[in-house]
């Protein structure tokens, strides 16, 4: 109906924590907006199924189904230059020793319920970067991984954790990092995508969200420091780590991020997870 309001969807990691604390007071939840918060996997299939109008959600849902969404321009979620801290392959064994012990044990590895831009691009490196021979890939729920004893990717505040405080007898391996090394490009983790046919009312107020968004970003090299250390912050992590984090999250979807995403793109094509290599399309 024309009077709804926008429906945005909100990842619930610290990765998005400083656009939407800037957010939230400019657009409170009313008329106007409702909050949907989620994991990325989540938001990507209540993006599919029409029931939120746009979000922050893992770029490969978009490259999987361009023709059902369309982007906000200038903005992304990705590393700024070097490791990203929140999304890892966390092992038995050190990196290099993985598939002898895989073949060894016959073990998966085990993919993140939560995510799908991070397992594809796992299966990216794992054949392009690393060069290891085929291993069997499952899926669990977030968190669940490292009870198992099996190599398993993590992503979000989860894997944050795991970052600053590395389990004993595992080997942490960050993925943007891994990424960098083999493309010299930052990988692009999410797009702000927005769902095939919203207009009107609601496409207005995302413009708008926009706005608000794209100035919140410009100001966050100064903002940061005092924002680390508000009430909202998340008392697992000190503001100097949060910091320290935040400084490595990028929200810039430039030329960079975007032959990042389309390298990546061509390389998913190849595995047989993508049918194209598609076109950026945005609603703005």
């Amino acid at each position: 109906m024309a009077h709804d309001p926008l429906r945005l969807g909100r990842i619930a990691y610290l990765n998005v924590w400083p656009l939407y604390e800037g957010l939230v007071p400019a657009f409170p939840e009313g008329p106007d907006i409702a909050y949907v918060p989620g994991h990325p996997s989540d938001l990507n299939a209540a993006l599919a199924a029409g029931t939120i109008d746009a979000a922050p959600a893992s770029a490969f849902a978009y490259l999987s189904r361009p023709q059902d969404f369309k982007l906000l321009p200038d903005l992304c979620i990705r590393a700024a230059d070097g490791p990203i801290q929140s999304v890892l392959l966390v092992t038995p064994v050190p990196l290099p020793d993985l598939p002898a012990h895989l073949a060894r044990t016959g073990d998966p590895v085990l993919l993140s319920g939560a995510s799908a831009s991070s397992n594809a691009l796992v299966r990216v490196l794992w054949r392009f970067a690393w060069k290891f021979p085929d291993a069997r890939f499952e899926t669990v729920p977030p968190g669940t991984g490292q009870a198992t004893g099996k190599p398993f990717v993590e992503i979000g505040d989860l894997a944050l954790g795991r970052y600053l405080d590395p389990p004993a007898g595992w080997h942490v391996t960050d993925l943007g990092q891994a990424w960098l090394d083999f493309a010299g490009t930052p990988f692009v983790f999410a797009l702000w995508i927005v769902r095939e046919g919203l207009a009107g009312r609601r496409l207005a107020a995302l413009g708008r969200v926009r706005e608000t968004l794209a100035a919140i970003n410009r100001t966050l090299p100064e903002t940061l420091p005092a924002l680390v250390r508000a009430p909202s912050r998340p008392d697992w992590i000190s503001p100097e780590d949060l910091l320290a984090y935040l400084r490595v999250v990028n929200y810039d979807l430039d030329a960079a991020a975007k032959a990042s995403l389309v390298l990546f793109a061509a390389h998913c094509r190849e595995l047989g997870l993508l049918d194209a290599v598609p076109g950026l399309r945005f609603a703005l």
